[in-house]
């Protein structure tokens, strides 16, 4: 088969499985996206990238390394729900810098 064919499918069918995957994992808007979720959808997309673009990379692999951080990333989300310390924990806690109209000079001094 033609190089350019395999790519063009192999791109498709990652691109395919990634939005099951989002679908699966549930809508979230970029605005409404902790560190987890990046981080997240970063790998993934770097996984179908690799899959798309690398020939070497076998099907089974890919299946297999989506869906450790699919069911990771289910896990995690089902864990913040429960526990908010750990949550908390990993993803640690927004800093306040204003405040009725009053920049709060500490909390900047905190984030530098």
């Amino acid at each position: 088969m033609n190089d350019h064919l395999i790519i063009l499918i192999r791109s498709f069918s990652a691109f395919i499985i990634l939005m099951v995957i989002a679908r699966a994992l549930g809508k979230q808007t970029l605005s409404n996206m902790n560190f987890h979720d990046f981080v997240t959808a970063v790998i993934l997309g770097a996984i179908a990238a690799n899959f798309a673009f690398n020939e070497k990379i076998e099907v089974a692999h890919l299946l297999i390394a989506l869906s450790v951080f699919t069911i990771t990333s289910y896990i995690l989300s089902k864990l913040f729900l429960k526990f908010r310390k750990f949550k908390m924990w990993t993803e640690g806690t927004p800093t306040v810098l204003i405040e009725g109209g009053v920049i709060l000079e500490e909390n900047m001094k905190k984030i530098i």
